[in-house]
């Protein structure tokens, strides 16, 4: 699928490539709002059963709590739009692998056998994640969200997976960011099923890691993010217009943030690029979130500004603060200090930028 602007400031340092083989650059009727398998994201109950066979489990057979805070409706809304997403990838992937595509073919066999049966179990588990978070939705009279249509910046396996890895890597922060909100709600019942997600969630992720020849543990306390990190970076895979209620989900969409030099491990100044609509050059800094330490601010060094859009460079400390693993980037409108990833987010202009290092 075509490598547009926004996918690359996602992306970043992950450096991943386009073409994805079933794609023409435009939304088509095998990327639609109705192509999600297994009749999502409202199967039946025939269905259900045959994804849960799949998943090798069940949805919660407990009905979520009578009352939900505001925000909580906001963390359903999020996750589900996540899920989606999520069920989109690895339903391609799957089929991508089936299939035989170019770029997607395995030597051996038994090496192929063990992939699919892998990520037929990861893409039933995505499933079940998406059907109980908009069953949870419509049980506090709110609306279920609808998928949208999707892209992919992917080539072949390796990137597929590398690519996993990245947006994976992402909601394993991002749902530390929402069991937290659920807790300061009152959510606690929510909290407690979140946090079973959060081990599913790392349990791919090692066998992310290893596919891609990493040792499976990544971090020894993960990356922490924001919500509307998250919300935003999601965005990067979705034809823009394509969503027909991602109005209802009240968080923002911050700037796309583009990571042109990849960081390695060594301290390093790194060239970024987005845009700048009002012309704020002056009131902008580099802010780094890495592990569950307090974020890192350092100068933003304008390279150049043509029109709107804006390079520019910053050091990555990495040597001072063993910035291994994921470190998201963000252009913020204030030097800090910040606290936490939730300020970093109320100040920031333009990311996420994905910087991963191992």
């Amino acid at each position: 699928m075509h490598f547009l602007r926004p996918v690359a400031a996602l992306l970043g340092a992950a450096a991943l490539v386009s073409a994805a083989p079933i794609d023409t650059g435009a939304p088509n009727n095998n990327n639609n709002n109705h192509d999600l398998p297994d009749g999502l994201p409202y199967p039946s109950p025939s269905e259900l059963t045959l994804i849960e066979q799949q998943a090798h489990g069940t949805l919660p057979n407990g009905s979520p709590p009578p009352v939900i805070s505001s925000q909580g409706i906001v963390n359903l809304q999020l996750i589900a739009f996540n899920e989606l997403f999520e069920v989109a990838f690895f339903d391609e992937l799957v089929t991508n692998i089936t299939e035989g595509v170019v770029g997607y073919r395995f030597s051996v066999t038994d090496d192929r056998d063990l992939v699919v049966a892998s990520l037929k179990a990861i893409l039933a588990q995505e499933e079940l994640h998406a059907i109980r978070a908009n069953n949870a939705l419509i049980h506090f009279h709110a609306h279920p969200i609808e998928p949208c249509q999707y892209h992919f910046p992917v080539k072949d396996y390796d990137s597929a997976i590398a690519l996993a890895a990245t947006f994976t890597d992402v909601v394993l922060g991002t749902l530390q960011d929402t069991v937290e909100r659920f807790a300061l709600g009152h959510d606690f019942d929510l909290a407690r099923e979140i946090a079973a997600v959060i081990g599913n969630e790392g349990e791919q992720q090692g066998w992310f890691r290893m596919q891609q020849g990493k040792i499976p543990s990544e971090l020894p306390f993960l990356t922490t993010s924001d919500v509307n990190f998250a919300f935003t970076a999601i965005q990067n895979f979705i034809y823009p217009g394509s969503c027909p209620n991602i109005h209802e989900i009240p968080l923002r969409t911050f700037e796309p943030l583009e990571i042109v030099t990849k960081a390695s491990a060594k301290s390093q100044n790194l060239t970024f690029s987005f845009e700048d609509r009002a012309n704020e050059t002056s009131q902008f800094w580099m802010t780094y979130i890495n592990q569950q330490n307090t974020p890192i601010v350092e100068p933003l060094n304008i390279v150049s500004h043509t029109g709107s859009y804006i390079e520019a460079s910053a050091i990555f400390p990495y040597d001072e603060h063993e910035l291994n693993g994921l470190t998201i980037a963000a252009v913020t409108k204030s030097g800090g200090p910040f606290a936490d990833a939730n300020t970093v987010a109320k100040w920031t202009h333009a990311g996420p930028g994905l910087i991963i290092v191992d």
